[in-house]
């Protein structure tokens, strides 16, 4: 019912061939954790849109006399900077993407230095594979200044078409794998949203078919979003 926005493969380079490989059973165990909280997807809180939950974040931690830096991964055609035009004189934005075809501040995470109160990787992570998801999160973590934010989307896994609908997408996340991944990578407070821009018409046909969709264990949602905070 909220279709994401189009992205390309991007985010940082993938891992060296001759890595080590991620210990699996660790991050079973991190998603394990998060079984409890976000078990039931039904339960899990919807909002319209990632701008509008950006902007609702951009206000509460907004600092006066100071801009929030915000670094935009994947940044694809910049359009995050174009959208958040309503809080635009509360953060100073740079952009991360691997497509030197486009103007960016970096274009591999593993060169920047710098770090940030807020990161934002949209529709992203679905384009890398299983054991890169891992290293992206905890690269993210290293970005993230102390107190700071990130916020990921992705398409909800449990919508029944969504993930297929782009042939560049490599690896779909459950929302419990992200939650686990985040909380791996030394985040708290772990947040999950749900988006989707429910007008009166999808409320009701979302009522009718909650029992079908329940029994599938699908959702209507198309998109996750998740954000976690750096507290050390």
């Amino acid at each position: 019912m909220n279709s994401p926005s189009d992205s390309a493969p991007v985010g940082r380079q993938p891992a060296a061939a001759d890595a080590p490989p991620p210990a699996w059973s660790d991050v079973h165990v991190w998603r394990q954790k998060f079984r409890r909280q976000f078990d039931d997807i039904h339960r899990i809180p919807i909002a319209p849109s990632l701008i509008a939950w950006l902007e609702n974040h951009i206000r509460t931690h907004a600092r006066p006399g100071a801009k929030l830096t915000l670094l935009d991964v994947g940044a694809s055609d910049r359009q995050l900077e174009r959208k958040l035009v309503n809080v635009a004189s509360l953060v100073a934005y740079k952009s991360q993407d691997i497509d030197r075809g486009r103007p960016h501040d970096y274009y591999d995470t593993a060169t920047i230095r710098d770090t940030f109160d807020l990161i934002v990787s949209s529709e992203v992570i679905e384009h890398l594979d299983a054991a890169t998801k891992i290293s992206f999160v905890q690269d993210l973590h290293r970005l993230v200044a102390p107190g700071g934010w990130v916020v990921l989307t992705t398409p909800n896994a449990q919508h029944p078409t969504v993930f297929w609908r782009d042939f560049t997408h490599i690896c779909p996340i459950h929302h419990l794998d992200l939650a686990g991944l985040l909380g791996r990578a030394g985040f708290t407070d772990v947040h999950i949203v749900r988006l989707a821009r429910m007008n009166l018409m999808k409320k009701l046909r979302a009522w009718w078919y909650r029992g079908l969709l329940r029994m599938l264990h699908c959702d209507y949602a198309q998109t996750i979003l998740a954000a976690a905070r750096k507290t050390e």
